[in-house]
């Protein structure tokens, strides 16, 4: 008896190891709330939405008169590590015309980051690209539903936990034997459809709540270096242009995770500063971009040439004197001589 007690609770012991060792699921009800819901801004640290339908980000460096494609419809590579996060693929612009950044998993740059997907906007007659941003909280990104947990309002693919990353298996996909911890609830549905852009005809008619502006008071940082190189990559390949002879780009998603410049997260987020876009690539692909122009050289002032200086008298040749003619000495008087 002492013994099956003794195996009893050595096997409870085991289960209970495992269990610890196992993907840390929370439990997540509808009477707790979805805790992807974090992920937005508190409301009562808010301020007034903006009512008027601006853009909320502050520079727009691309704009065109023709609406982008429609989304396409692609799958998500699972996910990589801990750490990572999703961001979905978006339509790009240059000189030739609309092309797709592949979606890709990318290390988030602090503990506690979030991604806000770039969306283009219609204003005063031109479509304007709105750049993404990591921030503390997510924020306005058009109502697109770009899916894999961007429904258009918010960001339930996963969220911030103590330090760590917790995916939801309902929209995420989700690798069990790479990340730690997971969970299933299920998220907001988005409207369903493949319009890529706000305003204008056929767009999104979404506007900034009050937790979504609230983000843009916060630390962010533009794209890091690694979703750039990831952009100027896209925008240097046919393959990923919008034709009308072809249904969607050759790549929609990244096979294998970004790779940055630093190996995990900061502790802290970046100083406060101001959400730039992407910046995008405005010659045509495969064209280098035209060398600046030479700056012109500074003239140096005339001066007026010195005054020629008159030239040295030539030296007088040296007059050789001859040689004075050796006269011949007298004799001297013998002493008998002079007696005489």
């Amino acid at each position: 008896m002492k013994s099956a007690c003794f195996v009893a609770l050595i096997a409870l012991l085991f289960a209970g190891m495992a269990a610890c060792n196992k993907a840390q699921t929370p439990p997540a009800t509808a009477a707790d709330g979805n805790p992807a819901d974090g992920n937005l801004a508190p409301a009562e640290q808010t301020a007034p939405a903006d009512s008027g339908g601006q853009p909320v980000s502050e520079e727009e460096a691309v704009s065109t008169s023709d609406a982008p494609p429609p989304l396409p419809e692609y799958s998500q590579p699972p996910t990589p590590a801990d750490n990572y996060l999703w961001t979905p693929g978006s339509w790009g612009y240059a000189n030739a015309g609309y092309y797709w950044v592949p979606g890709a998993w990318v290390m988030a740059p602090w503990l506690g980051a979030l991604w806000t997907p770039p969306y283009w906007g219609y204003q005063n007659g031109a479509y304007l690209l709105h750049g993404g941003y990591w921030g503390s909280h997510i924020g306005f990104y058009g109502g697109i539903d770009y899916g894999f947990g961007y429904p258009g309002r918010g960001y339930y693919g996963a969220y911030w936990n103590h330090g760590q990353i917790f995916y939801n298996r309902t929209v995420t996909n989700v690798d069990t034997a790479t990340v730690r911890n997971y969970y299933a609830y299920t998220a907001p549905r988005g409207p369903g459809n493949r319009v890529s852009y706000q305003g204008g005809n056929g767009g999104t008619d979404a506007r900034p709540t009050a937790q979504e502006a609230a983000s843009l008071r916060e630390p962010r940082i533009p794209p890091v270096a690694a979703q750039l190189q990831h952009a100027h990559t896209a925008a240097a390949d046919r393959g990923q242009f919008a034709t009308p002879g072809r249904q969607q780009p050759a790549s929609l998603a990244a096979g294998r995770p970004l790779e940055t410049e630093y190996r995990s997260p900061a502790s802290l987020p970046p100083s406060p500063v101001q959400a730039r876009p992407m910046p995008e690539i405005l010659t045509r692909p495969n064209e280098r971009p035209a060398m600046p122009a030479a700056r012109p050289q500074a003239q140096p002032e005339s001066r007026p040439m010195p005054m020629a200086r008159p030239a040295e008298p030539a030296a007088r040749p040296t007059q050789v004197r001859p040689a004075p003619e050796s006269r011949p000495q007298p004799r001297p008087t013998p002493p008998e001589e002079k007696r005489k």
